[in-house]
């Protein structure tokens, strides 16, 4: 229940002057004089009732004038009420999460900067800190170490967020809710709180951190949410980018190629973006969104600005993009390798003695020149002995019965070293071996054997995840190529785990193409002995997708490093001395060198701070340079639900959505909700009422 009491109590002393209208009213009260009068003809009679009207007058206006006084006496005495939940009476616990990950640089409603309004509201509560308090300040990005501070020492707590900033790496909300949890249950004081002052982006809060929740509400630890904004806001980034150059249209020149996301409830405008080598503008384009729609744009490349020769184009690049609400997602660094082709070894076997056909080979290479960007080798099984990464990018297994227990090998470990993997199965595949040997660990598919469309039927196709990587360049729409082509038999499959991700399906839900990192599998064939999608416009884009999204496992290798991460270069040959990395921002770290079959790694010993290039030197000479970038997952900026996160908490949590509520609730929880100023207006009231009865002609004339 909650409990009334005064914060100033020695003004209830006072409380005596109340009966002072009393006083005055009982010696105002005299017996009056007896005057002799000759006649009462011309006096009026008063009546009972205007007596007993003027007598309530009085008593009204008496107990108006007490009431006055007595209410200004208990408003100087600052009456309060304390919560339940208040902690007035003893010191508390208090653990504060701020968070500093890179969508805090970002601006709120108010177009201020994130990060100032949460440490506007960090600093309200070491303001609202008592003697006896303990406080423990926790970064979201750096839960555990440096970045973590626990003392009672207002004069600290406040030094420790004047130094706080924005980091560009993501939060680790799971992380810093494990720790806050492990400090107050540390504390031997009886009460203790938890507040997240965060932007309450969605993707901090995935399903680990929300686990952490339950344990907090169980430990009797109550949580506040303070959130710095309300809506999500839009932002585009870059969020991925190939650094092998392809060939241009036709073959003709240079395109580099980057995957930008629109993370709005709208269609973005037409971004434009750039390529930059130091300060020469090289090359660009422009795209545009649809609502939360990711998109590989390619970049035609010019190198003449840049004094270099296109056949020699290679090394480190800038790509921007316009900027918007976070511009550290607004641009990517990478280092490009040299104009390349894809290397693809394609696996088939005799049919009945008839030589395979030719349609997948033709859609990646039509005139045996490489310039579609394609080179493909055709072997049988037996050639997988001679699979190795260093010779090819993509292998391809077509409507290959099985593979043998050493060629099986010679796949699993071409994965393991950055190669990607495409398998078609067709007729003559054994359903068998691949869901049971094969694709276990890999992608992780069970086969239940062909299914065939009714006669004189097909099956229909749609697009499940339009933007898929498979599916860059193909047209999905109801009516186009892909949606008309009629296939007659499918290989009936279903996903056993979470790795496997459904790209293409038949209206039936039939996965007919099924991915997962490195890996892309065709659930058909790709001849025309199950229908004629060779003959339709989507085969060449679709097999030159699934062979490109298989050969991005090893275009992430330079780019993939991300804030946070120590920056690692693969050295063909060892170094003759010791190895220095330098980078942004004075940015400087030794690295140690190991053997990496027949490479060596060199990787630093402390991690990346800030994106940009991390140049590798021994001996004074660089040797190696390599990209990092901001982690993606800052960038979408959507809000999760106040509501999801109290339900995975319980009933202790509570959501304070301004400065304002914040101060309110610290003045209530530590002092009481005082309510000098209720008591104020009523005296006001009580005064205003007697001067309008006072004045009021209460007898007739």
């Amino acid at each position: 229940m909650p409990i009334f009491s005064f914060l100033n109590s020695g003004f209830l002393a006072a409380l005596p002057l109340a009966s002072i209208p009393v006083i005055i009213h009982l010696l105002s009260r005299r017996r009056l004089p007896e005057v002799p009068f000759p006649t009462t003809q011309f006096l009026r009679q008063l009546e009972p009732r205007e007596i007993r009207r003027l007598r309530l007058r009085e008593i009204l206006l008496l107990i108006l004038r007490t009431l006055a006084i007595l209410l200004l006496v208990l408003a100087f005495a600052r009456p309060s009420i304390t919560p339940r939940n208040a902690v007035t009476t003893a010191a508390a616990a208090m653990a504060v999460i701020v968070d500093d990950s890179e969508s805090m640089a970002g601006l709120d409603e108010q177009a201020k900067p994130r990060m100032e309004g949460a440490i506007e509201r960090a600093r309200a509560l070491v303001a609202a800190a008592r003697p006896g308090d303990e406080l423990t300040l926790i970064s979201a990005t750096r839960p555990i170490g440096a970045a973590t501070e626990h003392t009672s020492d207002r004069v600290r707590l406040g030094r420790s967020l004047a130094a706080t900033e924005v980091t560009m790496l993501p939060a680790d909300m799971a992380g810093a809710l494990l720790a806050a949890r492990r400090t107050l249950e540390r504390s031997r004081l009886k009460d203790r709180e938890l507040y997240i002052i965060s932007d309450l982006q969605r993707s901090n809060f995935d399903a680990k951190a929300r686990a952490e929740l339950g344990p907090i509400a169980a430990a009797k630890i109550r949580v506040y949410l303070v959130p710095v904004v309300s809506s999500r806001v839009p932002n585009h980034a870059l969020a991925d980018l190939d650094p092998v150059l392809r060939p241009g249209p036709m073959g003709r020149g240079l395109e580099l190629r980057a995957r930008i996301a629109n993370y709005a409830d709208a269609p973005s405008d037409r971004i434009a973006i750039r390529v930059r080598h130091g300060d020469a503008l090289v090359g660009g384009g422009d795209v545009t969104l649809k609502s939360d729609e990711s998109r590989w744009a390619a970049m035609p490349l010019d190198w003449r600005g840049a004094g270099s020769d296109s056949a020699q184009s290679s090394g480190a690049v800038l790509i921007e993009a316009d900027q918007d609400a976070l511009a550290a997602d607004d641009r990517w660094f990478a280092v490009l390798g040299a104009p390349g082709r894809l290397r693809v070894l394609r696996v088939t076997e005799p049919r009945e003695g008839a030589a395979p056909t030719r349609f997948s080979s033709l859609a990646l290479d039509p005139g045996k020149d490489g310039r579609s960007g394609f080179v493909v080798d055709e072997v049988s099984p037996a050639g997988l002995l001679g699979l190795t990464k260093s010779r090819y990018d993509v292998v391809l297994i077509e409507d290959v019965a099985s593979l043998s227990t050493e060629g099986e090998a010679r796949v699993r470990a071409f994965l393991r070293d950055g190669g990607g993997l495409v398998v078609a199965l067709g007729p003559h595949s054994d359903p068998g071996y691949y869901g049971s040997r094969l694709f276990p660990g890999i992608i992780d598919l069970g086969l239940d054997g062909a299914e065939q469309a009714a006669a004189g039927g097909s099956y229909e196709l749609r697009a499940r995840l339009p933007g898929h990587d498979v599916l860059n360049g193909l047209n999905v729409a109801v009516g186009a190529p892909l949606t008309e082509s009629r296939l007659t038999g499918v290989m009936k499959s279903r996903t056993l785990t979470t790795r496997p991700e459904v790209v293409v399906q038949t209206t039936g839900g039939l996965p007919l193409v099924a991915t997962s990192p490195g890996v892309a599998v065709f659930l058909s064939s790709l001849s025309d002995d199950w229908g004629d999608l060779p003959y339709s416009g989507a085969f060449v884009p679709l097999v030159r997708g699934l062979v490109s999204y298989a050969a991005q496992a090893d275009a992430q290798g330079p780019g993939a490093t991300r804030v946070g991460e120590a920056p690692a270069a693969r050295l063909t040959s060892p170094p003759g001395a010791a190895v220095i990395v330098r980078g942004p921002e004075s940015y400087s770290s030794q690295a140690s060198v190991r053997a990496e079959g027949t490479a060596y790694r060199a990787e630093a010993d402390a991690p990346a701070v800030q994106p940009g290039f991390y140049d590798f030197e021994s001996g004074g000479r660089s040797i190696a340079t390599v990209a990092v970038n901001v982690s993606p997952i800052e960038s979408d900026l959507a809000v999760i639900p106040a509501d999801t996160l109290k339900a995975a908490s319980g009933s202790g949590s509570s959501t304070l959505g301004s400065v304002n509520a914040l101060e309110s609730h610290l003045r209530d929880t530590r002092r009481g909700r005082e309510l000098w100023m209720t008591f104020l207006l009523l005296a006001a009231a009580a005064l205003a009422g007697e001067l309008l009865l006072g004045s009021a002609r209460t007898l007739r004339a």
